[in-house]
């Protein structure tokens, strides 16, 4: 039984999540200042793509550059319209990137492939059912199905399972239990963009100001700093804010 398969048969959750992108404050005054997110050459899949994760802001902007106090090396989160999901081009259930790193845990006959989905709009939600019930579980990555519950045949459903179950890999790497999604055209910060995470000093930036007036349903969401810092270590704090954003919405009731 192939992935597509699994998820036709299993419901959809009823709330859809927002979109997320994170970047650096360097590289988000550029995103700002254009009003779009624009796909690039992806070494992967060899052509332009955009990558935005579903709900939740696994990617670790500035991960691995240690402490300074360089300001352009802090996290930001833009949040973006739930609707982007009729947009998609593909769907996975983990970062594609990382497919290396979790290989030894899906297993070796299994490729990236046979977990890319098309583009439907509920297959996002169907992941979500499927292995963690609810988007709050989702959320907090508490899986609800476990390898054991599957059939012997639902193998690329097993695999997704002993993946997000596995704490050693995820202490390094969120990304594996976080939906991907894939656009091959450029985003209008205009019209999509529905909040920002970023250091307070970002936001009170006359010109992100002004890039932000023309974006009327985005939401700053300020975050303080103090100091040198490593950016790593405002992951929790990206995590929280978003969090509090999407119960606002009402995305996990």
């Amino acid at each position: 039984m192939t992935l597509t398969d699994f998820l036709s048969a299993t419901i959809p959750t009823r709330a859809k999540l927002h979109l997320v992108h994170c970047t650096t404050v360097g590289k988000g005054l550029g995103v700002l200042a254009s009003g779009l997110l624009a796909p690039t050459l992806c070494p992967v899949y060899e052509t332009d793509l955009l990558y935005l994760f579903y709900g939740r802001p696994a990617y670790k902007a500035g991960a691995g550059k240690g402490a300074s106090g360089i300001l352009d090396l802090a996290p930001v989160c833009l949040v973006l319209d739930p609707q982007l999901l009729d947009q998609s081009i593909r769907v996975l259930p983990f970062d594609s990137g990382g497919f290396p790193r979790y290989q030894a845990l899906i297993g070796p006959d299994l490729q990236r492939a046979e977990f890319e989905l098309n583009g439907d709009p509920s297959f996002p939600l169907r992941l979500v059912h499927a292995f963690y019930q609810s988007n709050r579980n989702y959320y907090d990555q508490v899986p609800t199905t476990h390898e054991a519950d599957l059939p012997l045949s639902r193998r690329t459903a097993r695999a997704i399972a002993r993946l997000i179950a596995d704490p050693a890999i995820r202490n390094d790497d969120d990304r594996c239990g976080t939906i991907e999604l894939q656009f091959s055209r450029p985003l209008s910060l205009a019209t999509v963009l529905r909040a920002i995470v970023a250091p307070a000093a970002m936001l009170d930036d006359p010109e992100i100001q002004k890039a932000l007036s023309t974006c009327p349903d985005a939401v700053p969401i300020p975050y303080k700093m103090y100091g040198r810092f490593d950016p790593l270590s405002f992951a929790n704090t990206i995590y929280e804010r978003v969090d509090t954003f999407l119960e606002s919405k009402g995305c996990f009731a």
